[in-house]
């Protein structure tokens, strides 16, 4: 009997399908809450993920300080550094654009693979990342002057996201608990934002309130699949699947009137190749 393509696909990569789309689902609920200051979103954001996080370690009665607590701390500081750059994007630019660079950040994981993780990307993981990022740049069209600095923000935001990404794996690697791995982001990421926070907090209002509610729950369910995920498959792989939100969030643009040009598309093309290569990859690799 011949198996469904999605029944081909490692546990790994379900996992990070399965993060890639509530990741979408997080980018589309702070963009509905541009009005309301990006560190302020941070916030909610951590707050909501640190009570689940805590929550579901003591009902499970597993540490909350996790045993690598250096490691753990920097996993904390490069998630919020990546969060805050992907969150103050996201109000500044379209969605489509924002995400794209966001997520340029599997070339840095790359990058910093083989100092991290002592892992070296084979050629044709390299080629897929290449043609991804071309499509990045295809999609992501700087417009103006103004567009450039969102965009170098961005980008910074992207490689401290690659430097968490091999962190994470790192600490599964040596055995730390995947909610104790996720539950030092928001930790982090609360106690740093916070006071930025309270210079220009505007108090949510009606629907607002459930948007943010929103953004951390969804942000919750995708660092959970994505740690899982990172925690069985090579770290310049799993994270490419990550583009898929590129392709969620140009249809949220749609739906929010949002234009998009024939680069867009030509960029999702170059995209959807490197994602192609890396699957028919893992697929004839003998078992």
């Amino acid at each position: 009997m011949t198996r469904s393509p999605a029944s081909r696909l490692s546990p790994g990569l379900k996992y990070m399908l399965n993060a890639a789309f509530f990741f979408s689902l997080m980018g589309l609920f702070v963009r509905l809450v541009k009005d309301i200051p990006f560190i302020e979103v941070v916030v909610f954001r951590a707050a909501v993920s640190l009570v689940i996080s805590a929550g579901l370690l003591l009902k499970a009665g597993k540490s909350l300080l996790g045993r690598n607590r250096g490691l753990l701390f920097l996993r904390g500081l490069f998630g919020f550094l990546g969060l805050s750059a992907y969150f103050y994007t996201i109000q500044a630019m379209p969605l489509a654009e924002a995400v794209t660079i966001q997520y340029t950040n599997p070339l840095f994981t790359a990058l910093f693979a083989p100092l991290i993780l002592k892992e070296r990307g084979s050629g044709r993981e390299w080629l897929a990342s290449i043609l991804a990022f071309g499509g990045v740049l295809f999609i992501a069209q700087p417009s103006s002057v103004s567009a450039v600095f969102p965009a170098l923000i961005g980008l910074g935001g992207a490689m401290c996201s690659g430097l968490a990404y091999n962190i994470v794996r790192r600490l599964g690697q040596e055995g730390e608990d995947p909610l104790t791995i996720v539950m030092y982001f928001p930790l982090i990421a609360l106690v740093l934002a916070s006071p930025m926070a309270a210079a220009t907090w505007r108090m949510p209002v009606g629907a607002e309130w459930l948007i943010l509610l929103g953004v951390g729950v969804t942000t919750q369910v995708a660092q959970v699949s994505m740690t899982k995920g990172l925690r069985l498959e090579r770290a310049a792989r799993a994270t490419v699947v990550n583009y898929l939100v590129i392709f969620l969030s140009t249809a949220y643009s749609l739906a929010l009137g949002e234009e998009l040009t024939v680069y867009s598309f030509i960029g999702m093309a170059l995209i959807i190749t490197g994602i192609s290569s890396l699957t028919l990859r893992r697929r004839a690799r003998p078992t």
